[in-house]
């Protein structure tokens, strides 16, 4: 399965992404939103934001290898994209040396 993402997106922090914010921005026919930053593994920014919209694509910036387990990531991404098909885009990544000890 493809996740459209459309031509122009929003990439913001999660604290920058209230439902008027994510309302507006889907109105305006973006189409994906980005979230910045790590969010945790629970997912809950994106399951949140997923449950605010309609149609819109959510993806991750990256949600960090290094503080989430394999399970706990995978398990929240199908529970979501069971919830949303086609609207969820995960970015896994290990961040920035600088962010991570374990690096």
């Amino acid at each position: 399965m493809s996740i459209e993402l459309g031509r122009i997106g929003l990439w913001r922090l999660p604290s920058g992404l209230t439902p008027e914010v994510v309302s507006e921005v889907e109105a305006l026919g973006y189409g994906a939103i980005w979230v910045g930053d790590s969010p945790g593994g629970d997912l809950g920014v994106v399951e949140n934001l997923l449950d605010t919209t309609d149609h819109i694509a959510v993806a991750t910036g990256i949600v960090n290898v290094w503080k989430d387990d394999a399970a706990t990531i995978g398990a929240d991404y199908h529970r979501i994209t069971a919830r949303h098909p086609g609207r969820f885009l995960l970015g896994l990544g290990i961040g920035h040396p600088e962010a991570t000890a374990e690096y």
